[in-house]
């Protein structure tokens, strides 16, 4: 069972929320303890897990990205008392370092560019508004099926007419607290490599 997770000890409380499945409406919950199973109908759909801190202290204000394999057990122990599927393991982020290879104005829009993305299994295309884009820039590309920071889940779009596989996203879009100038996307160091999960990236 693939989850997202989110913790936000200042706006939401010491609570760790799984959220499995974003679209579906809730009709009932099931709770043991400290932990809510929540459903639509017989489809588990989220679990929230409370008073968390007591279990592991968590700095985390947002998303979750790649959490460790030991956040992952803890969260299936606790779950084990309801007999449900476990929560996988998560190998990568769906984040990832993609190469401009071409930048057009989209015929549509005056704002608006249609881009060549590579992301070394593939090249995308993908629409985007920033004002910093050129040729041979590497950025940070969440792909389709990939989770937003906020929770919104990346889907295959049209923009005026033009589909778009993907969005190269700004430090604010990655959950990053850096001055940066607005409506810019981050720009990669040319050293990182093409495909590489933005995530597992040592920063310093």
């Amino acid at each position: 069972m693939k989850a997202t997770l989110f913790y936000n000890y200042h706006l939401i409380g010491d609570v760790l929320l799984v959220n499995i499945d974003n679209d579906s409406l809730v009709d009932h919950y099931e709770s043991k303890d400290d932990v809510v199973i929540i459903y639509s109908k017989d489809k588990i759909v989220g679990i929230n897990i409370f008073n968390f801190s007591n279990i592991v202290k968590l700095k985390t204000e947002g998303r979750i990205v790649l959490p460790p394999d030991t956040l992952i057990d803890i969260i299936n122990t606790k779950c084990a008392p309801f007999n449900i599927e476990k929560i996988d393991y998560v190998s990568s982020s769906g984040f990832k370092v993609g190469k401009i290879l071409s930048v057009e104005n989209h015929p549509e829009s005056t704002h608006l560019h249609c881009l060549k993305v590579d992301v070394k299994d593939k090249v995308l295309d993908i629409v985007c508004g920033a004002i910093n884009i050129k040729e041979n820039m590497k950025v940070v590309v969440a792909t389709i099926g990939a989770t937003m920071m906020d929770g919104t889940v990346i889907k295959k779009s049209e923009l005026l007419g033009e589909e778009s596989y993907g969005m190269c996203c700004s430090p604010k879009e990655l959950g990053l607290k850096i001055d940066y100038p607005l409506h810019h996307l981050l720009e990669i160091d040319d050293n990182i490599e093409v495909g590489k999960d933005f995530f597992s990236i040592e920063r310093h």
